[in-house]
C-alpha cells in the first residue's frame, strides 16, 4: 500500500473524476442505444418498402410499379424509397427477397430424395402447381413484363432452376444421354412450366391435382413410347 502522502495518490486524485467517468459511460450507452434504435427503424422501413413493392408487383406488375406508388403504400416520402432502393434493380431484388422469405419456391434438390421416378415427378408437380396457384398473379405479371431487363434476368435464373429440376426428375425413366431421353426431358420441362399450369388450370378448368395427373399421363406415355421404339429398333 502507498503511504498517505505518496505522489502517485496525488496523480490519481488530480486526474480521475469518478462522476465524469460514470457520466461518460452513460453517454456511451445512450449513444449505442440510439444507434440500435436507428438500425431497427431502418430495417423496419426497408421491410415495409419491400412488402409494398411485392404487393405492387403482384397486383399491377413491375412495369407499372412506380416509386410514388411504393412510397404511398409504405406511408413514406419518395426520397425514403430512393435511399433504400436507388434503382429498378434494387427494387426488384428487394421484392424477390421478400417474396422468397414469405413463401419460397420448391427446391429441386429436395426431389432427389425420392427414388421412384413417377413418385418423384408427382411430388415435384404437386409442389410446383401449389406454388403457382399461390403466386399466379405475380408470375403472370412477370411473364407479361419479360421485356424489362431485371425481369428477364430473373426469369432466366428461374428457367435455370427448372432445367436443374428436369435433370433430377428425368433420372430413372430412360437411359441418360440417349436421343430418346432428350424428348422425355422436353416433356418433363413442359410439365414444370408455369404456362403449362396456366393452360391446364386457368384455361381448361382442371384442379391442380387433375393437372398433375394429366402431365403424369403425358410423361408416362412419352417414356413408354420411346422405350417401345428402342425395343423395336434393329440392332446393328
Amino acid at each position: 500500500m502507498y503511504a498517505a502522502g505518496h505522489p502517485f495518490l496525488g496523480v490519481i486524485q488530480t486526474h480521475v473524476n469518478i462522476g465524469d467517468h460514470v457520466s461518460s459511460l452513460k453517454e456511451g450507452q445512450r449513444r449505442s442505444y440510439r444507434l440500435q434504435r436507428r438500425a431497427v427503424k431502418q430495417a423496419e422501413t426497408h421491410l415495409a418498402l419491400a412488402r409494398a413493392a411485392f404487393e405492387l408487383h403482384s397486383s399491377v406488375g413491375p412495369s407499372r410499379t412506380t416509386v410514388s406508388a411504393i412510397a404511398e403504400k409504405a406511408g413514406v416520402q419518395r426520397l425514403t424509397v430512393y435511399r433504400h432502393f436507388p434503382d429498378e434493380e434494387a427494387v426488384f431484388n428487394a421484392c424477390s427477397a421478400y417474396s422468397f422469405g414469405q413463401d419460397p419456391p420448391p427446391s429441386p434438390e429436395a426431389w432427389r430424395l425420392i427414388v421412384e421416378p413417377e413418385a418423384r415427378l408427382r411430388t415435384a408437380l404437386l409442389q410446383l402447381y401449389s406454388y403457382y396457384r399461390r403466386k399466379r398473379q405475380l408470375l403472370a405479371n412477370l411473364n407479361r413484363d419479360a421485356e424489362m431487363p431485371v425481369v428477364a434476368a430473373a426469369l432466366a435464373r428461374r428457367q435455370q432452376v427448372l432445367a436443374n429440376g428436369v435433370t433430377i426428375l428425368e433420372e430413372g425413366w430412360l437411359v441418360p444421354g440417349s436421343e430418346t431421353a432428350r424428348l422425355l426431358a422436353a416433356a418433363i420441362g413442359h410439365a414444370l412450366d408455369f404456362t403449362t399450369w396456366q393452360s391446364l388450370v386457368e384455361n381448361q378448368g382442371l384442379s391442380d391435382e387433375e393437372a398433375v395427373e394429366a402431365m403424369l399421363v403425358l410423361v408416362r406415355s412419352v417414356s413408354s413410347s420411346l422405350l417401345d421404339r428402342r425395343s423395336k429398333k434393329p440392332s446393328a
